[in-house]
C-alpha cells in the first residue's frame, strides 16, 4: 500500500492514517490506495475502523494543483475511485470513528464523515465544507455523506457559506460530534471503536444499512450511467477556471512575508 495511507492493526481494529505531508491533501494515488484497502477493512477479523491524520492536518480535501494536471482518462480515472473510495467507507459496515487530529477541509470534512462518530482534537484547527468557497459542486457521494452526518438546521449554511469553524462551533454543526484534549484524540477513538466493536457487529451493520440506504441508494442512482453527471461540471471550462483561481489565491497567501 502507498504509504500515503498507512493500514496498522491493533487487535481487531484497523488503523488506517493519512500520511501525506503537508497537509494530507487527497489525490487519485490516495483513492486509490483506500479502495485497494477497502477489502481489507471488510475482513471478518477486523471489528472496527479508525480513520485519522498526521502532523497538523487530518486533510486539507482535495489536492487542486495536481487535479489541475488530470485530462481525459486520467480524470475519469481520479473521478471514479473518488467515489468509490467514499462510497466504500460511507458502506462499510463495520464501527469506523474519525479521529480528527487538526484541521479537515472540504474533502477532508467529506472523509471525517463517512464514519460513524467523528471526534475532533481541541486546538487551533478548523473544520469546514469550503467546496463553494472553490466553485465546485459536491459530487453525489460526497453530499450524500454529508447530507447524513451532519443533518440538522446548519446544513444549509454548512454547504452555501464554506465557512471553516473551531473544533466546538464545529460540534456545533455536527461536523464532529464530539471535542476532546489532543493527547487523548487515538486513545478515545480506539476506546469508542473497541467499545462499539464488542457488541453484536450482525446487529450494528444491519442497522448502519438501513440508516444509509437511502443515501445509498442516491448515490447508485446517479452512477447508474457509468459516471455521476455531475463530474461534467467540474470538467466545464467555468469550474477549471475557478479552480485556477482558487489555487492561485491559495499561493498567493502562502507567499505573503
Amino acid at each position: 500500500m502507498a504509504t500515503m495511507l498507512r493500514l496498522e492493526r491493533q487487535g481487531p481494529l484497523a488503523v488506517l492514517t493519512l500520511d501525506r505531508p503537508p497537509a494530507n491533501a487527497l489525490n487519485r494515488e490516495f483513492f486509490v490506495a483506500l479502495c485497494t484497502t477497502l477489502p481489507a477493512l471488510r475482513a471478518s477479523d477486523v471489528h472496527g475502523v479508525v480513520v485519522t491524520g498526521t502532523g497538523r492536518f487530518f486533510s486539507a480535501g482535495l489536492d487542486l494543483f495536481e487535479i489541475l494536471t488530470y485530462q481525459g482518462a486520467e480524470a475519469s480515472a481520479f473521478m471514479a475511485r473518488f467515489d468509490d473510495g467514499f462510497t466504500g467507507l460511507f458502506a462499510l459496515e463495520k464501527p469506523v470513528v474519525a479521529a480528527v487530529n487538526g484541521h479537515a477541509i472540504a474533502g477532508g470534512a467529506v472523509l471525517a464523515a463517512t464514519a460513524d462518530f467523528r471526534l475532533a482534537a481541541e486546538g487551533d484547527g478548523r473544520i469546514g465544507l469550503t467546496e463553494i468557497q472553490v466553485g465546485v459542486p459536491f459530487p453525489t457521494s460526497a453530499l450524500e455523506v454529508v447530507r447524513f452526518s451532519c443533518a440538522g438546521p446548519y446544513l444549509p449554511e454548512l454547504l452555501f457559506h464554506g465557512r471553516t469553524y473551531a473544533p466546538e462551533e464545529a460540534r456545533v454543526r455536527r461536523l464532529v460530534d464530539d471535542v476532546v484534549p489532543a493527547a487523548e484524540l487515538l486513545p478515545r477513538a480506539l476506546a469508542l471503536a473497541g467499545e462499539l466493536a464488542a457488541r453484536s457487529l450482525v446487529s450494528f451493520a444491519a442497522s448502519k444499512r438501513a440508516l444509509r440506504a437511502d443515501g445509498l441508494a442516491r448515490i447508485a442512482a446517479a452512477r447508474a450511467g457509468g459516471e455521476d453527471p455531475i463530474w461534467a461540471v467540474w470538467r466545464a471550462p467555468e469550474t477549471r477556471a475557478a479552480i485556477e483561481a482558487f489555487a492561485a489565491r491559495a499561493i498567493g497567501r502562502r507567499s505573503r512575508p
